[in-house]
C-alpha cells in the first residue's frame, strides 16, 4: 500500500502534466491564515497555465470564508458537494452536500489534497479508459500491478468511497456502483473504473481482459 505522505505533489504533478511553465504566484493579501498545505497547493497550481482540475474545483484563496468555524476549500463542479477544514484544527476536514449536515471526513487536509490530485489525474491522462460495470471478479486483472493508495475515501455523491490505485505510469479510481440516494439502482457486484496514463502502451493490457467493455476517452490529448 502507498502511504499518502510518500507522494510528493510537485513531482507527481510535474510527471503527469509536464514541467511548470509559469513562476509561482504569491497568494492574495490576507491569506496567511489559510492552512499551510492549502497555501502550498495553490502556489503549486499557479505554476501551470492549464488547469490542474477538471472534475472538481478549489475555492480561490481570496474567496475562502469562515462560517461557523469551518471554511469550504473544495467543491464539485455543480457546487452541490463540498469539503471544509476546521478553522481551529485545520487538519480536520468535513464533508457535506449543500444544505445538509457536515460529517467528519476520514482524511486529513493533506490527504484530501492528495486524493483530489490523484482523482483528477485519473480523468486527465493523455490515454484513458472508463467502464461503469467491471465485475469484482475482474478487478484484480484490471488493476494489474497497481497499488492502492492508503486514503480514507470521500462520501461525495459523485465519488462515494472512491479508492485510488497507482503505479509509475498509471492512475486509477475505483468506485462502488451504487446510488447513495436510491438503493434500487445499486449493483454491488460491479465497480466503476476510470484509469489513465500518459504512456500510449501502458493501458493496452486492458483490451485483453474478457468481459470488460472500455470507453476510450481523449486518446492522445492532455
Amino acid at each position: 500500500m502507498i502511504e499518502p505522505d510518500s507522494i510528493d505533489l510537485f513531482r507527481f504533478v510535474s510527471d503527469w502534466h509536464g514541467l511548470p511553465d509559469l513562476p509561482p504566484s504569491a497568494l492574495p493579501a490576507g491569506c496567511d491564515w489559510l492552512p499551510a498545505p492549502l497555501r502550498e497547493w495553490h502556489i503549486l497550481a499557479s505554476q501551470w497555465s492549464k488547469p490542474l482540475m477538471r472534475l472538481n474545483q478549489m475555492v480561490e484563496p481570496g474567496d475562502i470564508e469562515v462560517v461557523e468555524g469551518k471554511s469550504v476549500f473544495l467543491e464539485d463542479a455543480a457546487c452541490d458537494w463540498r469539503s471544509a477544514f476546521d478553522v481551529e484544527c485545520p487538519s480536520v476536514v468535513y464533508e457535506s452536500e449543500l444544505e445538509e449536515d457536515w460529517v467528519v471526513s476520514s482524511e486529513t487536509l493533506q490527504e484530501t489534497l492528495i486524493h483530489s490530485a490523484l482523482l483528477e489525474a485519473a480523468s486527465a491522462g493523455q490515454y484513458q479508459r472508463f467502464c461503469g460495470r467491471v465485475r469484482d471478479a475482474r478487478l484484480p486483472e484490471v488493476l494489474g500491478s497497481l497499488v492502492k493508495v492508503n486514503l480514507g475515501g470521500w462520501q461525495w455523491y459523485n465519488n462515494p468511497n472512491c479508492l485510488i490505485y497507482m503505479s509509475e505510469k498509471i492512475v486509477a479510481s475505483v468506485e462502488p456502483n451504487i446510488d447513495i440516494r436510491d438503493s434500487r439502482f445499486n449493483t454491488p457486484e460491479y465497480v466503476d473504473v476510470q484509469i489513465a496514463s500518459n504512456d500510449s502502451q501502458a493501458l493496452a493490457y486492458l483490451d485483453e481482459i474478457p468481459g470488460v467493455g472500455w470507453r476510450v476517452t481523449n486518446p492522445g490529448l492532455n
